[in-house]
């Protein structure tokens, strides 16, 4: 009988499309880490061939063992291309769940969701939605629009469960595939053990000079869907008010160009510093005086939650979805404020428009409450200190310890109820039902 058998620690392993820079990547090699270190057989499988994301230097050796590169090319090529490698990547993939005998595959992403969809029904599948699905599509070319919505929308059933990162993600999935609301769960992201530890390095003595509490500080890559065009401009009405503030980015992009013209125009080239991307962001962030998010969309804003894990003061632009359900958990997350909301964990502004106006046109209402927020929480020692002090409360809701107990739920969820059917470790069992 198989109620006989005794329980064997469930073979996982994880997919994602790169591994380049990302909070999707950080979150898969977390996942990957803390599975390793609760004693898992855990593998990371990457469908190109990137690793520019940074692993800790003390387990990076490590975790590059259990990572296995399935591609051939890197993520820098057509959508077209990464199409027709599909036939490829899925006979990879299926090869290792055999030879690994993995009891579960959970996917990172929309490529590698559907190709992992693809696979044979007899291992379970998890896929992991990372971003507000509605404006994740709204922002692909039209190729990639269809391939990820008709993929879905024929693939889903092969899921056992959809997870998302925030409640208003899974929201906006449920518009789009009602079929599919009792398949939807939500586990937040969570903080690195490593955060604090890592934040305490030094800093070369040019760029600790940088650093006071008149310091605006915001982090991520340079690209459109990150608003930092309009943070630029709403910083110049806090920057002809403050003689002493400052505005550092952090991260590297295709728009690095652009924006430094920006600040050349707005005649602000010596208050506006551009650090590029680091490996290690701790450091930069815990030296801020105050940190901003001025995202059009996220999924859930990794460097937000670290820097109130620093206990900064933060500003967020209510944008879809995430910072909402850090600043103001008691509030719907899908409703958006109009005017600068002083939320129980920080700041939220209106959303910004992707539609940014030329250096000289007048700020709009989204970038003049963003400047407002800014001016007011540089100016107010008191409030600043008390919202980094309720920030840090705040992130300790979002421990690896907490975050990884609910992770480990859902998959032990799946995988006994994989193992039912099974008349020996290993063996292949039938096609999970699933409810309709």
């Amino acid at each position: 009988m198989t109620d006989n058998l005794p329980k064997q620690a469930p073979r996982i392993g994880i997919v994602i499309g790169t591994l380049e820079p990302g909070g999707a990547a950080r979150m898969a090699v977390s996942l990957l880490r803390a599975l390793l270190l609760k004693g898992t057989h855990a593998r990371l499988y990457c469908l190109d061939t990137d690793q520019d994301m940074a692993l800790a230097d003390e387990d990076g050796a490590d975790l590059r063992q259990h990572i296995t590169i399935l591609g051939r090319h890197g993520s820098r090529r057509s959508t077209l291309r990464k199409a027709l490698a599909i036939p490829f990547l899925w006979g990879r993939l299926e090869r290792e769940v055999r030879t690994e005998k993995l009891d579960l595959v959970i996917s990172f992403m929309e490529r590698a969701n559907i190709l992992s969809l693809l696979g044979s029904r007899r291992t379970p599948r998890v896929l992991s939605i990372r971003k507000h699905i509605e404006m994740a599509l709204a922002d692909k070319t039209p190729l990639k629009r269809k391939l990820v919505y008709w993929g879905y929308r024929f693939l889903l059933t092969r899921a056992q469960c959809i997870n998302f990162n925030s409640a208003e993600s899974a929201e906006s999935f449920k518009n789009l595939y009602p079929r599919y609301a009792d398949s939807l769960s939500v586990i937040h992201n969570f903080i690195g053990d490593d955060v604090h530890r890592r934040a305490n390095e030094p800093l070369s003595a040019e760029d600790e000079q940088l650093f006071d509490e008149q310091t605006l500080l915001t982090c991520g890559r340079l690209v459109p869907v990150k608003g930092q065009a309009s943070l630029l401009r709403a910083f110049s009405s806090v920057a002809h008010q403050n003689p002493k503030a400052k505005l550092v980015l952090l991260g590297g992009g295709p728009l690095e160009d652009e924006l430094k013209t920006l600040a050349v125009r707005l005649e602000l080239s010596d208050r506006i510093f551009f650090l590029g991307h680091k490996k290690n962001p701790y450091p930069y962030i815990k030296r801020c005086g105050v940190f901003v998010l001025s995202s059009f969309s996220e999924g859930f804003p990794n460097a937000l939650l670290e820097a109130m894990a620093l206990g900064k003061a933060v500003i967020s632009t209510d944008c879809y979805s995430g910072p909402r359900e850090l600043l103001a958990p008691d509030t719907n997350p899908c409703v958006k404020t109009n005017a600068c909301d002083y939320a129980a964990y920080g700041v939220l502004t209106p959303p910004l428009s992707q539609r940014v106006n030329a250096p000289s046109t007048p700020l709009n209402h989204a970038e003049l409450e963003l400047a407002d927020a800014m001016k007011a929480v540089l100016d107010d020692k008191t409030l600043k200190n008390q919202l980094g002090e309720k920030a840090a409360l705040r992130a300790q809701h979002f421990n690896s310890h907490q975050i990884m107990n609910k992770w480990q739920a859902l998959i032990d969820q799946i995988t006994e109820k994989g193992n039912s059917g099974r008349t020996a470790p290993h063996s292949q069992p039938d096609p999970p039902s699933r409810k309709k």
